[in-house]
């Protein structure tokens, strides 16, 4: 299945948001459209919200980012 394709629908918008180890960050995609590119930011923060939500209610473990390899 083509990169252009995830779980049968058509990708219609992609943000890349890249975070450097000297703090510095780029957010890349479909960006020209401010008002959409921050309702897709805003969409993508509550997604990550809920997320958290769930895995808490769980009882899970969210691991810190001092303990993850990406993060060094």
């Amino acid at each position: 299945m083509s990169d252009e394709y995830e779980r049968g629908d058509r990708i219609m918008a992609r943000l890349t948001i890249i975070v450097y180890q000297s703090g510095a960050m780029s957010v890349g995609g479909n960006i020209e459209d401010r008002a959409y590119a921050l309702a897709l930011i805003d969409g993508a923060r509550d997604a990550v919200i809920n997320h958290h939500a769930k895995i808490e209610a769980k009882g899970g473990l969210i691991m810190p980012a001092h303990d993850n390899p990406l993060a060094h």
